[in-house]
């Protein structure tokens, strides 16, 4: 089966979105580790943070918190978080990251999705990371996805949006960049992407909370969601270690909590009961779920 609807080819402040994406927490075995891991691997920087874990992000905002507590690394096969994506704004800056991990001997998988360039590595504990530059005005639109993955560009040529990128082109835009700078002030969380039990009943889930679904693959066991503009891909999900798999166990690295933002309408979610000024919950993949209202 599979549902779409075009995407927008325009490129937006995630912000005009119902929802954006705030923290992400993850557990961690090694906290001294893993801080030197995501301050030295991807520029960010350490911010004030008057709860438990330790706070990184821009000088603009916090975009992870780590937790120790984790006594083994990311197995399979467990629900969870699949992987974590950080949004630039700019192809020089997307650039200048990818010159920077391999400055710095990250093992890195830069990949063409067409509506997006990311970049792929995991930290010590092998927690995901994706670098993403959003790029919907190379997309036109989709082929016969129930065949396989098919792109269209602009000029209508086909992608299977899972090509690699051509390394020695994306760095000539990082010229006259510092590798070693912190990260753009201006980056956001772009979207998560989880392990689930099932699609189906994760879409339902998902759509109470105001993402709307956008690609169903169920030949490939993907889904994503969208959360109203611009760009389409703001939720993904997977069933690729299998179906009914459990929530990772208490002692294993990964995802614990995330906080969406509301921008609007309120949420009336029965998965989401209130605590004070937010409403919380355990999403389908057993992650606690913080939505506060936006900014």
């Amino acid at each position: 089966m599979l549902h779409s609807m075009p995407a927008a080819n325009i490129n937006v402040s995630p912000q005009s979105d119902r929802l954006s994406w705030g923290a992400v927490e993850l557990r961690v075995t090694d906290l001294d580790r893993a801080v030197a891991f995501w301050t030295s691997a991807l520029g960010l920087v350490e911010r004030n943070f008057k709860a438990p874990g330790i706070a990184l992000g821009t000088k603009e905002r916090t975009l992870v918190v780590l937790h120790p507590g984790a006594n083994t690394p990311v197995a399979a096969p467990y629900t969870g978080m699949y992987h974590v994506a950080i949004g630039v704004r700019s192809q020089a800056e997307f650039s200048r990251i990818l010159a920077r991990l391999i400055h710095l001997n990250v093992q890195v998988g830069p990949t063409d999705h067409l509506m997006a360039k990311s970049l792929y590595f995991h930290d010590p504990d092998g927690l995901e990371i994706e670098i993403t530059y959003e790029t919907p005005e190379r997309f036109s639109h989709f082929g016969d996805m129930s065949k396989g993955l098919t792109l269209y560009d602009v000029d209508g040529n086909t992608h299977s949006g899972r090509g690699p990128l051509n390394v020695n082109a994306e760095l000539a835009h990082a010229a006259g960049t510092d590798p070693l700078a912190p990260l753009a002030d201006d980056s956001y969380l772009a979207h998560l992407h989880f392990k689930v039990a099932a699609l189906e009943p994760a879409l339902d889930w998902f759509e109470s909370l105001g993402f709307e679904r956008h690609l169903t693959l169920d030949n490939w066991g993907f889904a994503d969601m969208g959360a109203g503009a611009p760009n389409t891909h703001r939720l993904a999900m997977n069933i690729w270690a299998g179906l009914n798999n459990p929530p990772i166990p208490k002692n294993m690295a990964g995802l614990v909590n995330y906080e969406l933002l509301t921008h609007g309408e309120i949420i009336a979610s029965p998965h989401l009961h209130q605590y004070g000024d937010v409403l919380r919950g355990t999403d389908p993949a057993g992650v606690a779920v913080t939505l506060r209202t936006g900014k």
